[in-house]
Formats: C-alpha cells, structure tokens, sequence
C-alpha cells in the first residue's frame, strides 16, 4: 500500500497538470501585463484597438524621412487625395510651450490678430486647392486660399491677413503624392512631448512638425516611453502618500499582531468561565458587513475628533480583529501542551510562556498574520476615503484615485505608471514571504 502512494505519476499526467497551472497562471498574469504595458505607451495608444499582438504591449510607433532626416512620427489623419488636388501641411518649426500648441499651426498672424484668442480653435470644412501649402490645427485641415477661416465664437479672420505660402521643394519621387495614394498626416514626436498636451501642462517645450508622406514612406516601429513613470510620480505626490501608507501599515500590523496574539492566546490556554461563548461571539462579528458599522463607527469617531485624522484607521487594530484570533487560535491548539506545562512547572507566567514558548513555535502564522495586515492595509482606499480629506494626508491608493479624477480624461498611461509602482512593493513582499506564507496556511489546523 506504501509503494502504491509513494509511485511517481506518469509524465503525461504531470505534463497535463503543469499545463493548465500555466494557463491559469498566464490568464491571471494578463492585467498584470497589460497594466505594465500600457504604463509605457503614450496616451494615444492606450485605448487605440490593437493592429497586432504586438501592438497590445507595446505603443505601435511610426518612423518616416522628414527633410532627410528618421524621425519617430504620430499618424494623425487618414487623407486620400485626388490626383488633381495633392496637398501638404504646413510644418511650423517652432519649440513652443504645451499651453499654445493650438495656436502653432498658422502663419504668426494668427497669433498677433486680436480677433484670435485663446478660447477659439480655427474651424474650416473648405476645399484643398492645388499649388498652396495647408494650415491645420489639432483637429482640423484647412486652406488658407478659402476666402475667411470661420471661428467658434462666429468673428471672422479675413483670408487676405493669412500669409500664402508656396508648395515646399519636394525632390523628383521623393514623398510627393501620386495619384491613388493614401497618405497619412503625421506630426514629430519625442519624449518630452508624450505627457504635456494629455494633462493640460504648460511646462515642457514641445516640437510639432507637421507632413504629408505616402504609406510607403513610414515604417512601424516600437515605441517604449519610461518617462511616464516620471511624470505619474511627480503627479501623484508619491513620496509623501507612500509615507502616510507605510506609517499606517506599520502601526496597524503592530497592532493587529500584538492584539491577536494575546487574545488568541487566551482563548486557546486559558481556563475561563464563558470562553467557549465569548469566541464564538467574537466569531459572529466577522459575519457583520463593514456597510452595516460604516455609519455607527464614524459618528463615533466624529464625536471624538477623530476624523481628518490618522487614528481612526490605526487604532481599531490595537483592539484585535476577529479573522486573525481565530487563525491564531488554531495554531495554538496544534502546539504541545507539554511544552506549556514544562514551562508553568518551571515557575513561567504566562506572559513569559506566551513570549519564549508558543511566540518562537508560531512564527509563521504570524507572519501571516502581519502579511495580510500588511496587504489590507496598503490596498485599503474606502477607510482613508472616509476619514481623510486634506491632499498632504492621502494614502497611495486614495493619491491614485484623485489624480485619476483630477482631469477631464483619464491619462491611462499616467494611472497605469502610478499603479504599476503601487503594486510592485505587494509583489515583491509576496515573493520573498511566499515560504512562510504557504507554511502557515498549511500549519493552521482547523481543531476544536
């Protein structure tokens, strides 16, 4: 019967198991590889429907020939032009701050005309005429020979104020459009560029370079951009939220460990009248949804001052948590009680037992314990929601919640550098603690 348990299984069935833990482990990985990915992309792509696998990790750059130079470059508009009416965009050399992007896509009297402010983007749905260069904004093409260039709040700027501009030299077959053509509209790209223009910045230099190039004059490329990590920490005041999170995490493992140990220990050694009653009570306290206290605990904590405060967070741990005294108990109740006895016999209290003889042996299951603590305490975002209020107070996860609510779009490449630096300290505190972690799982016996 021994021989029969200790036979190795077949290749094929061990084969077979590795294989479905290793899809449900990549199927498990996949937000993680995604939350990585997209932290390196530009915001263009995070939400652009993916060409290729390739492209659902990394950003899908472009690289094309510009004044005979390979420059990374932006496809911003699909344009199929006729054979009698090829056409270029006007490529404005100036660095300009984020702030007047919108205002560097014309000739300088634009932005000298007094018709022309900030809160007006040129708008035209004109005609390409041949043989003149066209002016476009961010979101719009247009021709300069069109007569008026209409404006959103409805004043006109006269065409004869807008500077005409000749075709650019463009060398024999070299990028100039040839009838059935499609050509993109690209613009030049760089690092500094990526975050300015998605969160309403003013205080990078960008480059914009506008072109016309046919397909066959851009070549795909890769595009990684690790400067989002630089921009989503200094946005979301990393340094400070990671030091309220780790003071809370230190002050509630401190006191979820010291509380339940001691109480554990009582209802695991100690001879009382009404033991058996009061764990059982405290056993039923798991089985009361946080929703139900949320209200009673926070007028309590109101009435004491407490709230815009750190303690309502910490001090509730100093008080034990039902979850954690009954694991402990349960591994207490698989330690020999011989040892106990040695030591009362020896003159120990049972301070003193607690301390040199059942701490040493339950090491595992509290780090355990001090792990999950650790865990919910990092990831809590509805506790400092609730009590917290000034910035300079925010935890990580609340830090991430308003940076993502602070604008009118999510800058998903920010928020995913954010959470990816949020969650790497849970990963790595996982991996070095999995021995123990596993240990005291198994060791935790469910005993009477």
């Amino acid at each position: 019967m021994a021989e029969h348990y200790a036979r190795k299984p077949p290749w094929y069935e061990r084969l077979a198991v590795h294989a479905v833990l290793a899809t449900g482990a990549a199927f498990f990985l996949l937000p993680l590889a995604w939350m990585m990915a997209t932290s390196l992309k530009p915001l263009s792509e995070t939400m652009k429907y993916p060409e290729s696998i390739a492209d659902v990790f990394f950003g899908a750059g472009h690289r094309a020939a510009i004044d005979g130079k390979v420059l990374e470059v932006t496809l911003e508009r699909r344009i199929e032009p006729s054979a009698a009416n090829p056409f270029f965009i006007v490529r404005p050399k100036e660095t300009l701050a984020a702030g007047e992007l919108w205002r560097s896509f014309g000739p300088d009297v634009w932005r000298k005309s007094p018709v022309f402010d900030r809160r007006e983007l040129a708008m035209m749905e004109a005609q390409v005429t041949p043989g003149h260069r066209v002016l476009a904004d961010e979101k719009n093409v247009f021709d300069p020979a069109a007569g008026v260039l209409a404006l959103h709040s409805g004043r006109k700027v006269p065409a004869d104020l807008v500077r005409r501009l000749g075709p650019p030299p463009v060398p024999p077959g070299a990028n100039e459009p040839a009838p059935g053509d499609v050509l993109w509209l690209v613009r030049e790209w760089r690092p500094e560029d990526t975050d300015a223009k998605e969160v309403g910045s003013s205080g990078f230099d960008v480059l914009r370079a506008w072109d016309v190039l046919p397909m066959k004059a851009i070549e795909r490329s890769t595009r990684l951009i690790p400067q989002n990590y630089r921009y989503a920490l200094a946005r979301v005041s990393f340094g400070r939220s990671l030091l309220n999170t780790l003071f809370l995490c230190v002050m509630c493992v401190g006191g979820a460990v010291c509380s339940s140990v001691l109480v554990a220990y009582g209802f695991a050694f100690l001879d009382f009248k009404g033991r058996d009653a009061l764990f059982g009570v405290t056993l039923a306290t798991m089985m009361i949804p946080f929703a139900i206290t949320m209200i009673p605990v926070f007028l309590l904590y109101r009435d004491l001052g407490w709230v815009g405060t750190f303690k309502p967070l910490w001090v509730a741990s100093w008080f034990g948590s039902a979850f954690f005294i009954f694991l402990l108990r349960q591994f207490f109740l698989g330690l020999p009680k011989d040892l106990l006895d040695a030591a009362r016999i020896d003159g120990c209290t049972e301070l003193e037992i607690l301390w040199h003889v059942v701490v040493p042996l339950s090491r595992p299951a509290i780090a355990m314990v001090a792990l999950f603590m650790f865990l919910g305490t990092w990831k809590d975002f509805m506790g400092p929601l609730i009590y917290l209020s000034h910035p300079s107070q925010f935890t990580l996860s609340l830090s991430l919640q308003a940076f993502a609510s602070e604008h009118g779009g999510t800058p998903w490449h920010l928020l995913m550098a954010a959470s990816t630096v949020f969650s790497l300290p849970l990963i790595v505190l996982f991996f070095a603690a999995m021995k123990t972690f596993i240990r005291g799982i198994a060791m935790t016996g469910i005993k009477g």
